[in-house]
């Protein structure tokens, strides 16, 4: 789970979404576990197995930029 609270942008739209991937650490290239939209909650992959994972964000609806006050991760 990845949960962000306080989202902005640089866009005078203002933040809509953010695209995040989540990929699993391995030997060679990472694993790509998918991609899941974050509207400034919580965003799920489901039930992982025991591993090092992080997340990347890969896109913005509106703007460059995206500022987030709060970042929650738990597994």
């Amino acid at each position: 789970m990845v949960g962000f609270g306080g989202c902005s942008t640089d866009s005078g739209s203002g933040f809509s979404s953010a695209s995040l991937t989540l990929y699993k650490d391995v030997f060679g290239p990472d694993e790509s576990q998918g991609a899941r939209t974050n509207t400034c909650n919580y965003v799920y992959w489901g039930d992982k197995a025991a591993a090092t994972y992080y997340f990347r964000l890969t896109g913005l609806k509106f703007g460059q930029y995206l500022t987030v006050q709060d970042v929650y991760t738990q597994y």
